[in-house]
């Protein structure tokens, strides 16, 4: 898929209970990013809380880029991962719909591109990152909090703006045909476009490696 394409998607790797969270109250929730596996990316978003003078930033991550094994293994949980895929112009919208939050891709930066950045250039703290996460393709939804701390923050979706809903590689058959009627069941989810990912086990992938080998 070329990279014009992906640019009109976002993908929201997540865990089977935030995606039915999503699914039935037609939200997204921008959550704290302390826990964050990244401690450069947990300790720009204080940075940056400070520089605001706000009470909480939070904050919610998708990603831009094709499917990889990395967004898998890394931002879902085992055999319950689910991918969200979105018009990224609706959630654009969404997120404009509320004061203090924002939305953009995440930009990767080298050290000594970092060092040469000027002050009155802080407020990029929230959409930067180190060169090494390149190829995740991040793009965030971020709210500053100015008035009292926050945990959480519901941002309304319209379930019109989801593309498509991919269960992850490792999910047994059986349980994701299951699945599919549970979420087809839910109001508004009839049509949903559902797939499994073949990223771990591709028939075509397969039969193209036979043929190769006569």
């Amino acid at each position: 898929m070329a990279t014009r394409t992906l640019d009109k998607f976002v993908r929201r790797y997540t865990t089977l209970s935030s995606a039915l969270d999503t699914l039935v109250h037609q939200r997204l929730v921008l959550l704290s990013p302390s826990r964050w596996d990244d401690t450069n990316d947990v300790e720009f978003m204080e940075l940056y809380r400070a520089h605001a003078d706000a009470e909480s930033v939070l904050a919610l991550c998708c990603a831009m880029a094709s499917e990889t094994y990395h967004h898998w293994r890394v931002f879902t949980q085992g055999m319950e991962g689910v991918c969200i895929e979105f018009e990224k112009a609706a959630l654009e919208t969404a997120a404009r719909g509320h004061a203090g939050v924002i939305a953009g891709p995440v930009d990767y930066l080298q050290i000594k591109q970092l060092e040469a950045l000027a002050p009155e250039e802080a407020h990029r703290l929230p959409f930067v990152k180190r060169e090494g996460y390149s190829d995740e393709r991040e793009w965030r939804i971020v709210a500053t909090c100015l008035e009292e701390p926050a945990f959480s923050l519901p941002i309304g979706i319209d379930l019109g703006s989801i593309t498509r809903l991919v269960l992850n590689p490792w999910m047994p058959p059986a349980l994701a045909d299951n699945l599919r009627t549970i979420i087809r069941g839910l109001p508004g989810c009839a049509k949903l476009k559902i797939e499994a990912s073949a990223l771990t086990n591709s028939a075509r992938w397969k039969a193209a490696g036979k043929k190769l080998a006569g």
